[in-house]
This record gives C-alpha cells, structure tokens and sequence, in this order.
C-alpha cells in the first residue's frame, strides 16, 4: 500500500512540475538571458520530472550564479552530498562557497548549514594529517 501512496505523490510532483515545449523553450530562453527564477523552475523540471542530474546541476549553478538565494543554498547542499550516485559532483569548498553566499544574502537556513560544512572540513583535514 505503501508503495502506490510514493507513486502516486511522485506522479503528482512530476505533474506539477512538468512544463510544454513552449513553457521549456520560453524558461530556457529566459534563463539564458540571466532570469534566475526561470534558471530555478528549469532546475526544478529536470529535479523532479526528468531525473537529469547533470541538467538539474547546470540550471541550479545558473540561477545559484545569478543571484537566486534559495539556489545558492541547494546548489551548496548539492555538493556536499555524500550520497554515491552524486559523488563524483562532491566539493566541500564549493559547497561552503555557495552556502556563504546564501548566509550572505539572507537565507536562514544557510547559516547552520555553513557551520556543519565548515565542521566537517576541519575534521576532513584532520583525518588527512593523521593518515598522510
């Protein structure tokens, strides 16, 4: 039973997210000309209704680049994930990067995140000078 309730909430966050042609070409056009929320939407588009993780990174470092708070935030989580099917995008220093822009410009959220990141490159280093 389970199992049919997650399908049907991934059906329904693949519809909500899921665009026509021209939406996508309108975005893509938008995006390329430095509109970080329509950069954010095509993130969200690859995210969640075409499992793209390689488009979904171009247009979450985009709309990050262009001053999108909230893709400054995820695209720091993004790559400090440990997860293996993201491993070969890992950068604790570009993750605290973008995650200090995002305290910079405001969100909440990133100051805490910032400091586990931060956290764990001092043990990350540590680890490296006990086992050089």
């Amino acid at each position: 039973m389970k199992i049919k309730e997650n399908e049907s909430v991934m059906g329904s966050t693949a519809m909500t997210y899921d665009l026509s042609e021209e939406k996508l070409m309108k975005l893509k056009y938008k995006s390329q000309h430095g509109d970080s929320e329509a950069s954010f939407r095509l993130y969200q588009y690859y995210c969640f209704t075409k499992n793209n993780i390689d488009k979904q990174l171009r247009f979450l470092e985009r709309s990050a680049s262009q001053g999108n708070v909230t893709a400054q935030f995820n695209y720091g989580v993004f790559l400090s994930d440990t997860n293996p099917t993201l491993s070969e995008y890992y950068n604790l220093n570009r993750a605290i990067y973008w995650m200090e822009f995002a305290v910079n410009n405001g969100n909440i959220d990133a100051k805490s995140k910032l400091q586990e990141l931060k956290k764990l490159k001092r043990m990350d280093r540590r680890k490296n000078k006990e086992n050089p």
